[in-house]
């Protein structure tokens, strides 16, 4: 079998898709039966191979150019650009035109359909009316949950035997560290001390931070509340919450990390990690929190509690009293935060990347 594979996604700073691909194609190689694997990719920047045993070609036009063109020319064709692939796997979204390989699309969340509000316009728009046309052409569409699962079906109108399930992993090398060694990390590279909260993820609406913000600013926690990504798009976190000068002693914002050594010791030295988004299509940060035993407390909704399970405690994502007294609650009992660890721990050993990648291959192997 000759695979092609959509390697875009994997930038200098990935977020959610790029993990999804690294892991999956680092996932791929290690499967006995792992069959040929040909990168695609296009942009104005190469994607990041160095660690991934395959070859790739790539288009080297900005990948909104590219679109276009496969819109209106129908033209090129990914698998013959590649030398001809008998599987073509798209991970974000966009289904190129093939000229014979079986195509199969990934599909994360269709939180752009579900509330646009939450989302980048720069999403919406070219995603919006093009997802459904994508979606019809893929022989299989593989979704990371059973949330995202019915989301295809009420809003793509697909047949549903073309859907399929494979759910995602943590970093494999995401495991609970010693908590001085942790904190020793922390003081060390970020110059972080004291007990925190931990979230994780790219400052953006869908996210729901201001709501986190404001819960946390309600409680005289006497912990440090840590935001750790990016920003996404939308006004910033600062000014949505204005903060008063005790204020801003309370809060840590980090930025992109790049190292990801430490989100180890971030996890492990944290109190609890706190996941309030509005929607999300899997959660990998929920999962890489709980496989190194930090306390999750996550949304009520769209697929979290499909992953936390029984391993987090819950609340609604607009209700900042409940998000306050969920804090609060875990913070003052030490024998619940023990048993969150060992829940998490448990759960986490659910989701591996082998797993999804054998849930992939037997998709491919479906359309030989």
């Amino acid at each position: 079998m000759k695979l092609g594979i959509e390697i875009t996604p994997l930038t200098q700073q990935p977020t959610g898709i790029g993990y999804y691909t690294l892991h999956l194609l680092s996932a791929l190689s290690a499967l006995p039966d792992c069959p040929e694997i040909c990168g695609f990719s296009s942009g104005l920047h190469k994607p990041q191979t160095a660690d991934l045993p395959i070859s790739f070609r790539r288009i080297a036009v900005p990948t909104r150019a590219l679109y276009l063109c496969w819109r209106l020319f129908n033209a090129p064709k990914a698998d013959a650009f590649l030398g001809g692939t008998d599987i073509y796997h798209a991970v974000n979204y966009v289904l190129p035109p093939l000229k014979k390989a079986a195509g199969v699309l990934t599909i994360h969340d269709l939180a752009f359909l579900a509330h646009p509000e939450w989302c980048s316009p720069k999403i919406v728009a070219p995603f919006r009316d093009a997802v459904t046309r994508h979606a019809r052409r893929a022989d299989r569409i593989l979704v990371p949950s059973e949330a995202t699962r019915k989301d295809v079906l009420r809003f793509l109108d697909v047949a549903p035997d073309k859907i399929r399930v494979t759910p995602l992993a943590g970093d494999p090398s995401f495991f609970p560290m010693p908590r001085e060694e942790a904190e020793e990390q922390l003081r060390e590279h970020l110059q972080l001390t004291g007990g925190f909260l931990l979230c994780v993820g790219t400052l953006e609406p869908r996210k729901n931070l201001p709501t986190l913000l404001r819960a946390f600013l309600k409680t005289d926690l006497p912990h440090k509340l840590v935001f750790v990504g990016g920003h996404g798009w939308g006004d910033a976190l600062q000014a949505q919450v204005p903060l008063s000068a005790q204020d801003k002693k309370r809060i840590v914002f980090t930025g992109y990390i790049r190292d990801r050594g430490l989100f180890p010791a971030l996890y492990s030295a944290a109190t609890a990690f706190l996941f309030p988004s509005w929607h999300e299509g899997f959660g990998i940060p929920a999962v890489e929190a709980m496989a190194c035993g930090c306390p999750v407390i996550a949304s009520d909704t769209s697929s979290l509690p499909e992953v936390a399970g029984s391993a987090a405690l819950y609340a609604a994502p607009g209700d900042t009293d409940a998000w306050a007294r969920a804090m609060e609650h875990l913070c003052a009992d030490i024998t619940l935060q023990e048993d969150l660890r060992q829940k998490s721990l448990a759960q986490a050993e659910a989701f591996s990347w082998e797993k999804c990648a054998l849930a992939t291959m037997r998709c491919y192997k479906e359309l030989l």
